[in-house]
């Protein structure tokens, strides 16, 4: 059999290399031989071609891009000085190159390339009539590695809980003293038309009210416990605020039976009004109680922490910073523990007259006055606790210091502290006391996680005990969150 020589096929295939636009496609030809140096020479300008128009169209990309940054820098800049911001706006441009860009990139909302149209509608508010300076502040603070966090920012059921205990203690307070007058009047045989109709119109509207607050005061305590607190900041969320919360809830509940009768015309339940009575004593109890204790120990912490504010003078600034923000806030716990201990006695009295059936209006009046006490100090305490914030902020931005720097300069200067306060909160990138006071809060939470519960250093350890926190090394609690807590509320 004569050998047959076999013979192979040619091994070929065509693949299409892309071209960028504007340019034509190239075939090439892989086979078992040689590319012909005609062949080579396609491969590289093709090749060529491509690069350059790459090149080219990233210098396009990179040329727009600038331009859109130079737009939104010139816009901002316009605006600054319309808003009295040039202090603001000159600590962005004290930024890095590279961080002004992204910052820029970021004002107009970090995608694509960055455009005065993205950044208007990025950067104005609601009405987009103004730039929102927080905004730019945010941005540019946490390009600095800043936690700009608000651990303290009020939240929806903040503002429910505010404006229903305020809501409440002027209802209440209103109700109880119609009803008071009721009562009177229908003791002595006088007609009680009047008295009636404020009693029937006002108290559905308060017992729903309360029981709203009550709801609220004992979803908050749920929300708030942590293992991390202290024995008695556990006690005060669990007694007071979560027991003293259910027994308003229970009174409030009878008061409401009390209040339909007396609006559909029916004999009073005796069965409501002891009801009302018994729940008065037993939340009463609990808020007395628990309001001694707050009122001693709060006063003892504020204390410690003012004498280790005293011995970090000199020595720790932010030590110093925190045991003083640490004292204040027990102050107010203070004021706001002895105010709940005269809430609880007024329902302890009051409920114990209802129990008892004296024919006398006192109790209601009572349970109304205390109602009245406990709201008062909830929005004293909110009031003070803003109140306290240019306090804070102008100790560390150091304003009397520079107010005494401007007089001794010019002896007839009678420099406004808010203006000067205005400029030294822009100079360091803050647009207001608010973010100023958040980011002083935030900052000395994370040094005191840092120093007394990772480093176990002693004076901070201290510190976290008197503003009512349990350190744990071994845990890492409690956590930078509780801590800028605490160190507010």
């Amino acid at each position: 059999m004569a050998n047959q020589a076999i013979q192979k096929k040619k091994s070929t295939y065509r693949e299409s290399i892309k071209s960028t636009p504007g340019q034509p496609s190239v075939t090439a030809e892989f086979s078992q031989r040689p590319a012909s140096p005609a062949g080579l020479l396609q491969l590289q300008r093709s090749a060529g071609n491509r690069a350059a128009q790459s090149v080219l169209q990233m210098a396009g990309g990179e040329a727009k891009s600038e331009v859109g940054s130079q737009a939104i820098t010139s816009w901002l800049k316009s605006e600054a000085a319309k808003d009295k911001k040039t202090d603001l706006f000159a600590f962005f441009e004290g930024l890095s190159p590279m961080t002004q860009k992204i910052a820029v990139n970021l004002f107009a909302g970090g995608s694509g390339a960055p455009s005065l149209a993205k950044a208007k509608k990025n950067m104005t508010g609601l009405l987009g009539f103004s730039v929102d300076w927080d905004k730019f502040s945010t941005i540019v603070r946490t390009l600095q590695g800043k936690d700009t966090k608000n651990y303290n920012e009020d939240t929806e059921r903040d503002y429910v809980t505010y404006a229903a205990t305020g809501a409440a203690a002027s209802v209440g307070a209103s109700s109880a003293a119609a009803t008071s007058v009721s009562e009177a009047q229908s003791l002595f045989g006088a007609s009680n038309e009047g008295a009636l109709g404020a009693v029937t119109d006002l108290g559905p509207a308060s017992a729903a009210l309360s029981g709203i607050t009550s709801g609220m005061q004992i979803y908050n305590a749920a929300q708030n416990h942590d293992a991390a607190l202290g024995t008695h900041d556990k006690a005060q969320n669990i007694v007071a605020e979560g027991g003293g919360g259910v027994a308003d809830l229970a009174r409030f509940g009878a008061t409401g039976v009390v209040n339909t009768q007396k609006f559909l015309g029916a004999a009073t339940s005796t069965a409501a009004t002891a009801a009302a009575g018994a729940a008065g004593v037993a939340g009463g109890a609990a808020y007395m109680v628990s309001g001694i204790a707050g009122a001693y120990t709060h006063n003892k912490r504020m204390g410690n922490l003012t004498e280790i504010e005293k011995n970090a003078a000199g020595k720790d600034e932010q030590l110093g910073l925190a045991a003083g923000i640490g004292a204040s806030t027990q102050r107010l716990n203070r004021n706001k523990s002895a105010a709940t201990a005269v809430k609880g006695a007024a329902m302890i009295v009051g409920g114990g007259l209802l129990l008892a059936s004296a024919a006398t209006p006192v109790g209601w009046l009572l349970l109304g006055a205390a109602g009245a006490i406990g709201g008062v100090a909830a929005v004293y305490k909110f009031y003070k606790k803003r109140a306290r914030k240019e306090e804070v902020v102008d100790r560390f931005l150091r304003v009397d210091d520079k107010l005494a720097e401007m007089q001794a300069a010019d002896p007839q200067a009678k420099p406004d502290r808010a203006k000067v306060r205005a400029t030294l909160l822009q100079k360091r990138g803050f647009n207001s006391v608010a973010q100023c006071y958040s980011q002083i809060i935030t900052d000395l939470a994370h040094t005191i996680h840092k120093k007394g519960v990772i480093g176990s250093e002693p004076e901070y350890v201290s510190l976290i005990r008197n503003i009512g926190l349990t350190a744990d090394a071994a845990k890492g609690t409690p956590k930078v969150e509780l801590i800028a807590k605490k160190l507010h509320t």
